[in-house]
């Protein structure tokens, strides 16, 4: 198995393999059923979808995991600048493994190389989004070392904001 920097040939396999992992995440935690959504929307989920996949690809703290020519793992980061008083920050928007490659270590190891490449880039603080609900991914980023706390994010679209 193999981690490397996410390239724009991997956009189809990764995009498939965000959106099952969101779905099997969705299905779980959200009462509505998937096929009810409307399409605009989950086109619009996750960081590969054709808005912002570029962006992580190009920033180079996005990595996939790979065996055998295809991709079992991805993580999404970015370095941001300027932060919360803070001067370089990798923001890690995702992450997930195919189903039968969990619980064997990969997310642990995707997750070293982006806090390597971003401590290597500058990055003092590093961010991840995570869903109180997620066991895993809580036990993942506890055994890296982040510090967890009850804090959650409000969001607003500003597209929908009403004056």
């Amino acid at each position: 198995m193999e981690i490397r920097k996410m390239k724009l040939k991997d956009l189809v396999k990764i995009r498939e393999l965000e959106i099952k992992c969101i779905r099997e995440y969705f299905e779980k935690e959200i009462e509505n059923k998937w096929e009810d959504l409307p399409k605009e929307w989950k086109d619009n989920l996750g960081a590969s979808n054709s808005k912002s996949f570029m962006a992580y690809a190009e920033g180079g703290l996005s990595f996939v995991a790979e065996e055998e020519d295809e991709i079992i793992g991805f993580v999404f980061a970015q370095m941001l600048h300027h932060t919360y008083n803070v001067e370089n920050m990798i923001w890690i928007e995702n992450m997930g493994v195919h189903e039968y490659y969990r619980r064997i270590g990969i997310g642990y190891k995707m997750l070293q190389k982006v806090l390597d490449e971003g401590q290597a880039q500058g990055a003092t603080v590093a961010h991840s989004a995570i869903q109180p609900s997620n066991l895993r991914s809580i036990m993942l980023h506890k055994k890296a070392g982040f510090f967890m706390d009850r804090r959650e994010v409000a969001l607003l679209d500003l597209s929908d904001r009403k004056h």
